[in-house]
């Protein structure tokens, strides 16, 4: 039986050149409050010092280092590591973060019966100095309490370096899905199993990179018809993008009838963009379900289901829509 006052977190994290930040935040897992039973560290066949880092830390972390002998890419290794865990609970980690001293205790804590629990970051840039903005007011989205994949169609409030799951939920998360991310697809899951809870405290130093922040270059400009024809595609490839979700959401252990024939029903609508005019059953889906669909989004669901619906013949004309 578990020991809640000494439980076995599996702190797991996939590595590659990580050598310019991952000391700060090995120095932050030092410091936890509630200490990890293990840390599982799978380098991905770095040419940095990112293993010479990692084994000098083995002398004061609970590290089990791992190296890839050729370069597997970040989602099979990953998914290899997370394999590894044993703790009872499991929380991921990026190399290059920052993590409060209190973050595991504080996910502990709220986790209770739930299989998932998260909480929000502060985004800091490459030097690690806060740049007075969380990710929950970046990305403009509620953070909520989830009970049913369904609110991960369309929006995803969970990131995978921000959550503590239990190690029950990795059966049912292998293999990753193609399309749907994966802190969408742990969260799906979580919440078809007992639910998410959320702490409304950011924990983590979430840092900016030019490869996961809004570029700055002015974009070219297009003539007016090149502009049209790619907003008619970038429609098209939206749908085609959902249509693949739901295949993956289909998969999620636990879904039950009601929300496997409300997912059926959404695919058929997306993948019928390119025939209708306006899809008066996709918007009428959406505004019936609209509690749980639009859960996240600050968005108004009336246009966005308005918006949603309308098919490809209208949008050659009125591709502004």
């Amino acid at each position: 039986m578990l020991n809640s006052h000494n439980p076995k977190i599996s702190i797991v994290i996939a590595t590659y050149n990580g050598a310019s930040y991952l000391q700060e935040q090995l120095d932050s897992i030092a410091v936890q409050t509630l200490q990890p039973y293990e840390i599982i560290i799978q380098d991905d066949h770095s040419s940095d010092k990112t293993s010479a880092i990692i084994r000098h830390n083995m002398l004061k972390l609970p590290i089990k280092f791992y190296e890839n002998l050729e370069n597997l890419g970040y989602i099979r290794n990953f998914e290899s590591a997370l394999a590894k865990a044993e703790g009872d609970y499991i929380a991921l980690c990026d190399q290059d973060d920052i993590w409060v001293p209190q973050k595991l205790e504080l996910l502990m804590e709220a986790i209770g019966s739930k299989s998932l629990a998260y909480a929000d970051s502060t985004l800091i840039d490459s030097e690690g100095n806060p740049l007075g903005k969380t990710l929950s007011e970046k990305l403009r989205n509620r953070f909520i309490e989830a009970e049913s994949p369904l609110s991960f169609v369309y929006d995803n409030c969970v990131s995978a370096h921000a959550m503590l799951f239990r190690h029950s939920l990795l059966k049912h998360l292998f293999p990753f899905p193609k399309n749907l991310y994966f802190d969408a697809w742990v969260a799906a899951c979580a919440s078809s199993e007992n639910g998410i809870s959320y702490v409304d405290k950011a924990l983590v130093g979430y840092r900016q990179h030019s490869s996961n922040t809004l570029s700055t270059h002015q974009k070219p400009k297009n003539s007016f018809f090149d502009t049209l024809f790619s907003k008619q595609t970038k429609k098209s490839e939206e749908h085609s993008s959902r249509v693949a979700v739901i295949d993956d959401l289909l998969h999620v252990h636990g879904l039950i009838d009601s929300e496997r024939a409300l997912l059926q029903k959404l695919k058929i609508a997306h993948a019928s963009f390119e025939r209708h005019w306006f899809n008066f059953h996709l918007m009428y889906l959406l505004l019936q379900n609209r509690s749980i669909l639009f859960a996240i989004t600050r968005r108004c669901p009336l246009i966005l289901a308005l918006k949603k619906s309308i098919g490809l013949k209208l949008y050659r004309f009125f591709p502004f829509l």
